[in-house]
């Protein structure tokens, strides 16, 4: 092997084993986004099945009163779109890129784990996934 080839082949070496390392760091700040959605899933079940909401606010009013005594737990997700929903006295946080384009996360406070490891998935839309009637057991 000349100079030449070595140099280039020592250079996929070193951009594979970048490429390799990434995987992890994004994989762990999911992990850790994915342990702050749980937080803001169970703020959101909390003000669904207690608080009793107004039945015509929208996903951002839903989120903003259910973080109000403690803003951090949406400001953690500043960046991302988060999306609500609320069905039968169950909710369910969702989190998608910026753009809307892809989901990330999903999760259903009353389960006990996250829900959805979505940014594990080939990219799918900004669609809620978990099914409370199904995931949840009735009150």
């Amino acid at each position: 092997m000349n100079l030449p080839s070595k140099t280039v082949l020592l250079a996929c070496v070193v951009l594979l084993a970048a490429c390799l390392e990434d995987e992890p760091a994004t994989n762990e700040a999911m992990l850790i986004k994915a342990a702050q959605l749980t937080k803001l899933a169970t703020a959101l079940e909390s003000t669904v099945r207690y608080k009793n909401p107004p039945a015509d606010l929208d996903e951002q009013g839903l989120l903003q009163l259910a973080t109000q005594h403690d803003p951090q737990l949406l400001a953690n997700f500043a960046g991302l779109k988060v999306r609500a929903l609320a069905k039968a006295r169950h909710s369910t946080v969702l989190v998608c890129t910026a753009d809307g384009q892809r989901r990330l996360m999903e999760d259903a406070a009353c389960t006990v784990e996250l829900d959805k490891h979505h940014w594990k998935e080939s990219a799918q839309p900004c669609e809620f996934t978990v099914d409370t009637a199904v995931a949840c057991p009735a009150p």
